[in-house]
């Protein structure tokens, strides 16, 4: 048998390896061993009685933490410290907690609604707490570089000073166009999203500098009006693959709307290709599960935008692309 033939049970290792990682911080999050650690470094004597668990169990989850830098381990004097990640994202009341985010996406609910929706093709349904995974972008050491390499590539221009308006739709953090706006100083932006989800857009506009040119529009982008041609860009970042079709359909329509003639729309989301690719694959399983979404691939998207009225609709990448009212 040649070596191209040969079953290679280091692939079947590797299809649940990864998912130790997750489930032990579960695990973590639901004993709560960070906020004892909150006030300073603590033995695992501490945390275990804090947590009202066993020393032994609690020792070695929290060297696994260590061992994976989620917590640091003192050797001198044997205690453990949080790091300033976990101390931002993992401890319960910080005004940065993502805890529930992970929690969501390892709940073994979430597994059983996928199985559920792949067997019967119909949205089992799940929620998220989105403002938790919003904190989380707005710390992301790389989103600003890739936010400001996304305007780049689609060539957004800016007019000799004059204001440029942009509208973000389901925002997020509202990194994409407030990276934008700390870059250009003649750069306005709206950001829709929900009041919680808001609420960290205008933290991260605050941080930039930038929450003088920003509107914070509470609203729901499937429902709500965004006025008419009143935008020189649009963004759908992240968000289109969540949305059913016809979902899809309606808010392009009013995004077209919203923008002046010779505006532009933006859409970042993960498009696949005809090679299966694991990040379209998985958005597909996800956002299937959710709400009943995909990984649309462009030239469905195209048909789309043109149905609206979009002219010059440019994919640059396999995740980025671009209409022109």
């Amino acid at each position: 048998m040649s070596p191209s033939t040969m079953p290679d049970s280091d692939k079947i290792y590797d299809l649940y390896g990864g998912g130790f990682l997750g489930q032990f911080t579960r695990l973590a999050l639901l004993l709560d061993v960070f906020t004892p650690l909150s006030s300073g470094p603590a033995s695992a004597e501490s945390v275990a009685l804090a947590c009202n668990a066993s020393l032994e169990g609690v020792r070695a989850l929290l060297n696994y933490l260590c061992s994976v830098q989620v917590l640091e381990y003192q050797l001198d004097s044997q205690r453990y410290a949080l790091t300033p990640s976990a101390a931002a994202f993992l401890v319960r009341g910080a005004k940065t907690f993502a805890g529930d985010w992970i929690l969501a996406n390892t709940d073994p609910v979430l597994w059983e609604k996928m199985l559920q929706t792949v067997r019967s093709g119909t949205a089992a349904g799940y929620s998220l707490p989105w403002a938790q995974d919003a904190w989380l972008e707005s710390y992301s050491p790389s989103r600003v570089a890739y936010s400001l390499e996304l305007w780049h590539t689609v060539g957004l221009a800016l007019n000799d000073g004059q204001p440029l308006r942009m509208l973000d739709l389901a925002c997020g953090c509202g990194i994409k166009t407030l990276a934008f706006a700390q870059a250009h100083e003649n750069v306005w932006v709206t950001c829709v999203d929900s009041d919680s989800v808001l609420d960290v857009a205008r933290d991260l506009a605050a941080r930039f500098g930038v929450e003088a040119r920003v509107t914070f529009m509470p609203g729901d982008i499937l429902s709500d009006d965004f006025g008419e041609g009143q935008y020189d860009a649009a963004l759908l970042g992240l968000i289109t693959y969540i949305l059913t079709p016809e979902q899809n359909a309606a808010v392009f329509q009013r995004a077209y709307r919203a923008l002046r003639p010779g505006g532009m729309l933006v859409i970042d989301a993960i498009m696949p290709t005809a090679q299966p690719a694991e990040w379209a694959s998985r958005a597909t399983l996800l956002m299937n599960t959710w709400n009943g979404g995909a990984a649309y691939p462009f030239h469905v998207y195209q048909g789309w935008l043109d149905q609206v009225g979009f002219r010059k609709t440019v994919q640059h990448n396999e995740q980025w692309l671009s209409a022109i009212k």
